[in-house]
């Protein structure tokens, strides 16, 4: 049996972020209202490379039912890799047969930066316009993406341990779908934030990037 399978390209076209905003949206609800099925996550530790695998299922009735496999490397992008593979699953919620695949570690970045969207439109100050970016990978990318659908965003500052991914960043998406020409290098965490009305960070630092109390 062939299945479909479901590009980066493919689900961007089909699920605009403001679309997957609201999508965020209707499924926090129904997380919330107890209709969403969510049973803990499988994790597969792999030591050897500091590594973990998991399998994380999911059903909304009457109608999607599926899982996600995301293995998360760390030490991957040392083998010119992406830290992040994955792959989702849909299943035919009347037979359990297999649907469709769908690039995962697409989808995972495009849903984290679509929650970030729901909640900057539910917490922040409607005419917030000036944003700070923590970090310069996937998921900054998306979460920038997210708050300029939901926010007239007009000046953005972005900050990244490792400057050339910052501006890498800087110019790729420079008026990208709401995003502004005023967006550029911080040189500090500090700089990025303070003058912001939002914050997105999107690192896997361990340890805090800046003081909240400043």
């Amino acid at each position: 049996m062939a299945l479909p399978f479901f590009t980066a390209e493919q689900i961007r076209q089909a699920l605009p972020m403001r679309r997957a905003v609201e999508a965020m949206r209707e499924a926090f609800i129904a997380f919330s209202e107890g209709r969403a099925q969510i049973p803990q996550r499988i994790q597969i530790p792999i030591p050897e490379r500091e590594g973990i695998t998991l399998i994380m299922p999911g059903y909304i009735p009457p109608r999607e039912l599926g899982l996600k496999v995301v293995s998360v490397f760390p030490h991957n992008p040392e083998r010119g890799l992406p830290t992040i593979s994955a792959l989702v699953l849909m299943l035919d919620p009347e037979t359990g047969a297999p649907m469709a695949l769908l690039d995962g570690a697409f989808l995972t970045a495009w849903r984290t930066g679509a929650a970030s969207g729901l909640a900057t439109d539910l917490l922040a100050r409607p005419d917030a316009e000036s944003l700070a970016l923590i970090g310069a990978g996937a998921q900054a990318r998306t979460q920038l993406l997210a708050v300029c659908a939901v926010r007239p965003i007009r000046r953005v500052r972005v900050y990244s341990r490792t400057p050339e991914r910052a501006r890498k960043l800087i110019e790729e998406m420079r008026g990208q779908e709401g995003v502004p020409e005023d967006i550029a290098l911080a040189p500090t965490p500090e700089a990025a934030v303070a003058e912001a009305d939002v914050v997105c960070t999107a690192t896997n630092s361990s340890t805090p990037v800046f003081d909240g109390r400043s």
